[in-house]
């Protein structure tokens, strides 16, 4: 009885202990929505659709739930989603789909390229509710919404700035790239001194220092000093803080780029990505599962001591798949 009791418990610990990863797809071809595999020392289970829904091209994870963006009858917007895969609520409020949303304190924010804006939703009692649509410009090309303390900034690819707005909407300021740049996406430190980001247009990373939001060091993020190729896209920290990760599709390759103690950035590292457009990646338990579009398929590589990216230790085929999350809780 004492030796059956432990089997069940392990079976159980087990169970628990299973990484879920969530894929966001575009749904133009074969993709029908959110799709769900499992990871575990490197090996991706087959995924199984966890949710049939329109476009949901970018998703995070937050207080055990997926936000999604999606299209409905009714228009774009934002949806909850439980990790089971039953819808909790959506709202539509946009004409044409966002391409990024964050959650934070029971607020979530949207950017939308298209339209050049943000929004900013209250999640009240299980329900969404739009407090405002800031316009940027229009053609900003708002790209991403990051979350610094009690600021929002919004790199903005075709005006070459990230601007920055406090809690009340109230414009603040703008960090200033040179002209054909295109910020995009960014990650900060662990400590919250330094933003790391990094541009589409140009290839590279900036290390801007959040006291005085200047940019104290830029490199290339490809090999050879190669800028302008376009098409540089996410960007991750290791859980050390020591090596930042970023993909470009143009080329179908992966970055590894080593901070000094000083933030000094410097390229390590760049292989290929194990497929065609890696639009998005993440980093979980010494591994590195890139999220391959236009080859339909997640890619797991091992991270090596040395923070380089390593063998390839598996894949699985995902329609149009854009974006991966999981529950970090």
């Amino acid at each position: 009885m004492i030796l059956l009791s432990f089997f069940v418990c392990e079976v159980c610990y087990n169970e628990v202990m299973k990484n879920y990863i969530y894929a966001g797809t575009y749904t133009g071809r074969k993709s029908e929505g959110i799709y769900r595999f499992t990871f575990e020392d490197g090996v991706l289970s087959n995924p199984e659709l966890l949710i049939a829904v329109r476009n949901p091209k970018y998703i995070t994870v937050a207080n055990h739930e997926i936000y999604s963006l999606a299209d409905f009858k009714e228009g774009s917007g934002a949806a909850r989603i439980s990790l089971e895969g039953e819808m909790l609520d959506h709202i539509s409020y946009e004409e044409r789909t966002s391409c990024f949303i964050a959650e934070k304190d029971n607020r979530i924010y949207t950017s939308n390229y298209h339209t050049g804006c943000f929004s900013v939703l209250e999640n009240r009692d299980g329900k969404m509710k739009l407090v405002c649509t800031v316009e940027i410009q229009d053609g900003a090309g708002c790209h991403q919404v990051l979350l610094w303390k009690d600021l929002i900034l919004v790199p903005s690819l075709f005006i070459d700035r990230a601007v920055i707005y406090d809690q009340s909407l109230n414009r603040k300021g703008s960090i200033h790239f040179n002209a054909g740049t295109g910020p995009r996406h960014g990650v900060f430190s662990h400590d919250g001194e330094f933003l790391y980001l990094v541009s589409e247009l140009s290839n590279e990373l900036f290390v801007i220092h959040t006291g005085d939001w200047e940019i104290k060091y830029s490199i290339p993020v490809l090999p050879d000093s190669e800028t302008h190729v376009r098409d540089t896209a996410a960007i991750r920290l290791s859980e050390d803080g020591r090596y930042l990760y970023v993909s470009t599709r143009t080329k179908d390759v992966l970055s590894v780029i080593e901070l000094s103690d000083t933030q000094e950035p410097k390229l390590k590292q760049c292989v290929s990505c194990g497929g065609k457009h890696p639009r998005d990646f993440i980093l979980i338990d010494k591994y590195l599962i890139c999220a391959n579009r236009n080859s339909d398929e997640a890619v797991c590589f091992k991270i090596n001591s040395d923070g380089t990216i390593g063998e390839k230790t598996g894949s699985v085929s995902i329609p149009e798949v854009v974006s991966l999350a999981y529950d970090k809780q």
